[in-house]
């Protein structure tokens, strides 16, 4: 599914809702969204992931990609509303404190992520 992205601004920032695939096919796609934003630096940045319907490495290294970015130009990104095709991704590959975002987990959903590496069991 092709990228879609609609932007609103506020005060303190932009929110961004993605739609669609955030994969290989695609990447092209989205750095090139990417690059039509104008954003000041300090501005924070908000990317709403509830729509993003599939997500693979690639996509993964996108956003590492837009954090190191945004970073670098004194802007701040934080990932909302997370689909659960991305917790999966980011759960399986540990990189949830990575990113820093608050992470809410729909109960229907909760028992597909385990968020459990760097944890220590005791028993």
């Amino acid at each position: 599914m092709e990228p879609k992205q609609t932007i609103q601004s506020s005060q303190e920032g932009f929110g961004i809702l993605w739609k669609g695939y955030l994969t290989v096919p695609f990447i092209k796609d989205w750095y090139e969204l990417s690059n039509q934003w104008a954003i000041p630096k300090g501005k924070k940045i908000r990317i709403d992931l509830s729509e993003i319907e599939r997500i693979d490495s690639a996509g993964i290294q996108f956003l590492i990609f837009l954090k190191k970015r945004t970073n670098s130009n004194h802007q701040v990104l934080e990932l909302t509303n997370h689909s659960l095709a991305v917790l999966k991704v980011l759960d399986l590959l540990g990189l949830v404190s990575f990113f820093g975002d608050r992470i809410k987990v729909k109960k229907e959903h909760a028992n597909e992520v385990e968020f459990r590496y760097g944890t220590r069991k005791v028993s």
